[in-house]
């Protein structure tokens, strides 16, 4: 009966540590038209003021894009940009809330531009550009979970833990 009476009261001080360790999180996952699924999780503090993913990737290489450079040693230099594409997230704590913006990172490709110069040159290089897809606020404290179409035809799943 004592060995009972000990191992409850252990687990009664430890539960309040457990409880400490419960971390505040939001998980996404977005997935793309082409079937592509992206994840993310990221840990909430009480510090905490933003996040922004970047492009969050399918472990695949980068795409190379052509870049052109006029002041070369030797005159005209053509190179490559390794640049990504694909959705992303920003979060933001706005006192009691939470802003999660979804985001697509697209890049502008100048490749045909670049192959077409033969005689005048301009430096000229790929640009990433960020679209905002959808915003969702969340109030902290309170647990979410939701499924969403966005516009551009991704769908989002994020379950927000206090």
């Amino acid at each position: 009966m004592k060995r009972i009476a000990l191992s409850l009261a252990a687990l009664i001080t430890i539960t309040p540590a457990l409880s400490a360790l419960a971390v505040e999180t939001l998980q996404l996952k977005i997935v793309t038209p082409s079937g592509d699924s992206y994840e993310v999780q990221q840990a909430l503090g009480k510090e905490f003021e933003s996040f922004a993913s970047g492009v969050i990737t399918a472990e695949t290489a980068p795409r190379e894009y052509l870049a052109i450079r006029c002041d070369g040693p030797w005159g005209a230099t053509k190179y490559r940009v390794p640049l990504h594409s694909g959705p992303g997230c920003l979060l933001r704590a706005k006192g009691k809330r939470l802003l999660l913006q979804i985001v697509e990172h697209v890049v502008i490709s100048e490749d045909e531009t670049i192959a077409a110069m033969s005689v005048h040159c301009i430096d000229t290089k790929p640009r990433q550009v960020v679209k905002s897809v959808a915003e969702v606020e969340l109030e902290r404290g309170s647990s979410a979970t939701q499924r969403l179409q966005l516009a551009n035809d991704y769908l989002l799943e994020y379950h927000y833990t206090p």
